[in-house]
């Protein structure tokens, strides 16, 4: 039987779909096929496929996909031209519709995600829709899914997701606040249910009441690193002049506190300390200053202090931990902008130490405090 390379098929579509419609839009918006073609090298398409190539070409079309789209799914699924169009794809996008991706959404989610297409309905596309349901209603499911989270109707709700979900439940944990969870940080429900087991139990001997909502911070936490790794970081905090216990208060006030690593860590309480002249019980009490960006926040914002002080224009013993604490919008009025007639380069000199501040590596620099400025090390 004679058989055509899905090169010269894709040719085709190329330009059935693409090119008989040259408008500026589609020829600007048309997807290269040369990773399709890398794909697809191994496909040969019989010669008495064409009649169903084309139906699924003509399927597609029927249900709104514009030429554009055609042409990326093709191009990252070659294989979707072997769907059958009666018993597979048109059941599945009908049901699709069903649930309310009409219009243009149905084509948009297909080809953000085509897997969809050859994934069973009633084993997988099916029970995905019911195991969200409860968290969501149709409007809202319909708006996250379209929000690049398409790839929940691709997994196999019952073989982590639901344990872990009535684990959470079983504890107290609001529905909506697993689904929270579920959009932000879909890593944590997806850990093995032993892994998810020890950490739910982990969390509470901290004391963490799931009810608390620092209880799915502090969760976060937890799955994100190993027994070992958690261990490892509270010797660090220790080994920087916390003690065991105060390392779990500042976990029990900011849980997030305990997810900055080793690296930052050190850097920041080597410049909170020398530089800023805080104490470590200072630090202690303001553990959020852990979170905040050295190069975006702390460090420019310190660099104006250090003006103002030269220039008489605030006291030095200003709550130097405050001002970092400070909003964007607040620290601009209170700090740039009522004094831009005494210092009218005062902004820009902010601005740009933000963006240096991004392009610079920290290990090669020193901060000098006196001028304000960052001094290469020779």
């Amino acid at each position: 039987m004679a058989k055509i390379p899905l090169r010269n098929l894709l040719s085709l579509i190329q330009k059935r779909f693409v090119q008989t419609n040259p408008t500026p839009s589609s020829a600007s918006t048309l997807p290269p096929l040369e990773s399709a073609l890398s794909l697809s090298k191994r496909l040969r398409i019989p010669e008495n496929s064409f009649p169903n190539s084309e139906s699924v070409l003509n399927c597609l079309k029927s249900y709104g996909f514009e030429n554009t789209q055609v042409a990326k799914l093709v191009q990252k699924r070659p294989e979707i031209l072997h769907c059958r169009v009666n018993t597979n794809l048109k059941p599945k996008l009908e049901y699709l519709i069903q649930k309310g991706f009409t219009g243009k959404l149905l084509p948009e989610l297909v080809v953000s995600n085509p897997v969809i297409v050859f994934l069973s309905l009633n084993s997988r596309i099916k029970p995905s829709f019911e195991f969200l349901s409860p968290f969501l209603n149709g409007e809202e499911l319909l708006v996250a899914i379209k929000r690049s989270f398409s790839w929940l109707l691709t997994l196999n709700p019952n073989a982590i997701l639901q344990p872990n979900v009535d684990l959470l439940i079983s504890e107290g944990i609001a529905a909506s606040r697993i689904w929270k969870l579920l959009m932000s940080q879909p890593r944590v429900i997806l850990q093995s249910h032993d892994r998810m087991v020890y950490a739910v139990k982990t969390v509470k001997e901290i004391v963490f009441e799931p009810k608390e909502p620092r209880f799915i911070l502090a969760l976060r936490v937890i799955c994100s690193m190993s027994k070992s790794n958690w261990k490892k970081k509270v010797e660090a905090f220790m080994s920087l002049g916390w003690s065991e216990d105060e390392v779990l208060n500042t976990f029990r006030k900011d849980p997030l506190c305990l997810s900055c690593s080793e690296k930052k860590l050190r850097y920041l309480m080597v410049f909170f300390v020398n530089t800023m002249k805080l104490d470590t019980k200072t630090i202690i009490g303001y553990p959020k200053l852990l979170l905040y960006s050295v190069d975006k926040r702390i460090i420019p914002r310190y660099k104006v202090l250090k003006v103002l002080e030269s220039m008489n224009l605030i006291k030095e013993d200003k709550k130097i931990v405050w001002v970092i604490t400070l909003s964007e919008k607040k620290f601009l009025e209170d700090y740039i902008t009522k004094h831009r007639d005494k210092v009218p380069g005062l902004l820009d000199m902010y601005q740009r130490a933000v963006k240096q501040r991004k392009t610079t590596k920290a290990k090669n620099e020193t901060f000098d405090p006196k001028s304000a400025s960052l001094t290469p090390v020779a």
